[in-house]
């Protein structure tokens, strides 16, 4: 309906300027069109509006298109994409097409058939919409939950209280849909899923657990009202959490290293302790480092209990410390060789994984603070976040892998080039304009190096006229 009270606000536009240039608008018998019916037929008859939106669009709405205004400045995607539909239609209507093609579209619309099937049943509607209203595509799970819920409030209310339930599921979920426009990184299904790990019993789907939950509540009412804004509180809690990681706080290296597994959990610290979020920095500072080691080690870890974390969690921040102080040191299985494995690896002398990158990361960041001179690298520089790219997705080898016309001993192939000593950092291309030359080659483009673990390199070679075994094994010790 919104999209066809578009489409006849552009053609009235288009017409109206076409009489204005002396066109007559006639329909196919000769009849002259009178468009003032056309507006009251479809937009608005005296002050009364055919069609109102939804309620955070409705205002935006009227303005750019009953009223026409291109002013009006969209904030959120929904009205970014009236404003599209907008330009679609006035650009396409505009475009070399004959008034009697304009109105062979009008009479299409005009002359659609729609079939109707009247429900009475309310409960009977509601499936309706779960089932069939899926637009040309899947309904998302957070959309199936409203029609289940606003559901279950037409079973369980009293015929006297159900509009007031069911006013206030609508505004909660209005809520949450105008907040899912503020989030970057995640959809609003995985914010459900991880809301549904957090909060509700059981590791079903959050229909089911949700389904589960209400089977056991004699109160089914006050408990979809409880949820709706629990569920609420956490799509506001996420756009925080958002915030909060791209300040370079622990917050986000925990979703740099492993989000899925966190999110529940940082959604339960948030709701609990929101107001106190300073206080939990060692709490968040324990979960990375939990996370670093799981992932730079010989061990092969397949569990991560952050999630029974989450669901287990009741505000009780000295249980929660000193689960994650243990996991730091142990994992989350007792018979892990956690720190000992972390260690090994740490020790010897193969580190050319991905997750490198994030300790050398780090490392830069160190030296930075050190100095005192220069800024931290922003995660978001790390991450490559912005429009133009500054930073390589791999590591460079500070003696090549495969250099040209040297040939390595096995010893130095095995324990030397892929050594932790031996990398670092890469500025995006230039490693391939480098390519395989030898360490000696590279010491300029080192020392003029806007990192600051690369100019350490390049003083190195400057001064030792090599990297060798020596200068590697160092390098890994000593910095």
């Amino acid at each position: 309906m919104t999209t066809v009270v578009i489409f006849f606000k552009c053609l009235l536009i288009e017409l109206e300027d076409r009489v204005k240039k002396g066109e007559q608008i006639a329909s196919t018998d000769g009849t002259e069109i009178e468009l003032w019916r056309l507006s009251e037929t479809y937009l608005k008859i005296h002050k009364r509006r055919k069609l109102k939106t939804v309620v955070y669009d409705d205002n935006f709405f009227e303005k750019v298109i009953i009223d026409y205004d291109n002013k009006v400045i969209a904030d959120t995607r929904s009205k970014e994409r009236i404003y599209e539909a907008k330009k679609y239609f006035s650009m396409v209507l505009n475009k070399n097409k004959s008034t009697s093609e304009l109105l062979g579209w009008k009479e299409i619309i005009e002359k659609a058939v729609i079939t109707t099937f009247e429900v009475s049943d309310k409960v009977q509607a509601t499936q309706i919409f779960a089932f069939q209203n899926d637009r040309g595509k899947d309904l998302s799970n957070l959309e199936k939950l409203k029609a289940f819920l606003m559901y279950q409030i037409y079973m369980n209310s009293e015929d006297e209280n159900e509009r007031d339930a069911i006013g206030f599921i609508e505004n909660e979920f209005s809520e949450i849909y105008k907040q899912t426009e503020r989030i970057n990184k995640l959809d609003e299904d995985q914010v459900l899923s991880h809301h549904n790990t957090a909060f509700i019993k059981g590791w079903d789907s959050p229909i089911d657990n949700i389904k589960k939950e209400l089977r056991r509540e004699s109160d089914k009412v006050q408990w979809i009202k409880d949820f709706c804004a629990n569920l609420k509180n956490s799509f506001l809690n996420v756009e925080e959490i958002e915030k909060n990681a791209s300040n370079d706080s622990f917050i986000g290296d925990i979703l740099i290293l492993d989000a899925s597994n966190s999110w529940p959990l940082l959604l339960k610290i948030y709701h609990f302790h929101k107001n106190e979020i300073d206080k939990f920095e060692p709490f968040f500072r324990l979960m990375e480092i939990t996370l670093f080691k799981m992932t730079f080690s010989y061990g092969d870890y397949r569990t991560n209990n952050f999630h029974s974390f989450a669901k287990e969690y009741n505000g009780n921040s000295d249980e929660l410390k000193s689960s994650l102080e243990y996991c730091s040191k142990n994992g989350f299985k007792d018979y892990w060789n956690f720190d000992e494995n972390f260690k090994s690896c740490l020790e010897g002398n193969y580190h050319y994984w991905s997750i490198t990158r994030y300790l050398l990361w780090k490392y830069e960041n160190y030296l930075r603070e050190k100095s005192k001179d220069i800024r931290p690298m922003h995660s978001n520089e790390y991450l490559n976040d912005f429009g133009n790219k500054k930073w390589d997705n791999t590591i460079e080898h500070i003696t090549p892998q495969k250099p040209d016309e040297v040939v390595y001993s096995e010893a130095f192939k095995n324990d030397y080039v892929n050594n932790l000593g031996n990398l670092v950092l890469m500025t995006l291309g230039k490693n391939a304009q480098l390519n395989n030359s030898m360490p000696i080659d590279k010491c300029e483009r080192f020392l003029t190096s806007t990192l600051i673990s690369q100019k350490r390199v390049g003083d190195t070679i400057k001064q030792e006229k090599k990297w060798e075994e020596d200068q590697i094994l160092n390098r890994k010790k000593n910095h």
